[in-house]
């Protein structure tokens, strides 16, 4: 997993990504799991232009995908909720778009269109990182013009934070909880996914205001949130969240941007740390 997350550095700026789309508003993405991250960070990078649901959705009112794109990201091209997604697309949608690394899987072999994710990857094993990242430079760049700068700075920068947050990790804590607003949302619900996945770890994700309405009454003086914070309106509601926090002694580490970055900058720092 460890080889994986660094070989993004050399694997991202090489990747053979596809077109920005003419019609965005036409467009939907869907996936499940780290694959519906993906699909909602091509949304917010659209300026939720694209929708994005989940597969289910589409399974249970296909009207949704009734004359749209449909952009139907699995690494595997085997995820059985895009599957029966793909199923229904079919049969209402004006294209399916298969976002895979198997061309040859079910997925890959029935849509209209396919866009092969290419990277290497462990020979072990992993949960998915750089997989991940490259699907969601795929969706990315259907959305926006991708270009990277200042990697290797943004992934040093990824790496100090990471190194900071597991030396602030007390093995007694009760959970885990991710916030973030707008970009980094979708940061925040990978940074859980990924907590579930490896650590076994129980582990929530919520927008920063979301989380005020009701979730941090359940909390415990053990639990340890983890604010995902990309812009100066995150950064005062976070203040009011630690200072409300504080009084019952439940640690809280932020994680923001020391410089001014793009979005896919900011995606990028925020996931790179999550993995």
């Amino acid at each position: 997993m460890n080889r994986d997350i660094h070989h993004q550095i050399e694997q991202l700026v090489s990747l053979e990504l596809p077109s920005v789309e003419e019609n965005i508003e036409d467009c939907i993405f869907t996936g499940s799991g780290d694959s519906f991250v993906a699909s909602l960070i091509g949304s917010y990078v659209s300026s939720c232009r694209a929708k994005c649901c989940h597969p289910m959705d589409i399974v249970m009112n296909p009207k949704i995908v009734l004359n749209r794109k449909v952009f139907l990201v699995s690494v595997s091209g085997a995820t059985r909720a895009t599957l029966l997604a793909a199923k229904m697309a079919k049969r209402y949608a004006q294209r399916t778009v298969s976002i895979t690394a198997k061309p040859e899987s079910l997925l890959g072999r029935t849509s209209d269109e396919l866009i092969k994710v290419r990277y290497k990857s462990a020979n072990v094993v992993t949960a998915g990182t750089v997989g991940f990242t490259a699907c969601v430079m795929n969706c990315i760049s259907l959305m926006n013009k991708v270009k990277l700068n200042n990697l290797q700075n943004t992934f040093d920068e990824s790496v100090d934070y990471a190194e900071s947050l597991v030396h602030f990790v007390v093995e007694e804590q009760s959970k885990y909880v991710f916030l973030g607003n707008g970009l980094a949302f979708p940061a925040a619900l990978y940074g859980s996914l990924k907590m579930n996945e490896v650590f076994g770890k129980a582990t929530f994700a919520y927008n920063l205001d979301d989380y005020c309405h009701s979730p941090i009454f359940g909390i415990k003086s053990n639990d340890m949130i983890i604010i995902m914070a990309n812009n100066e309106d995150d950064v005062r509601v976070s203040k009011v969240i630690k200072n409300r926090l504080s009084r019952h002694n439940v640690s809280v580490f932020y994680i923001t941007s020391t410089r001014q970055k793009k979005n896919i900058e900011i995606y990028l720092l925020f996931t790179i740390i999550s993995s």
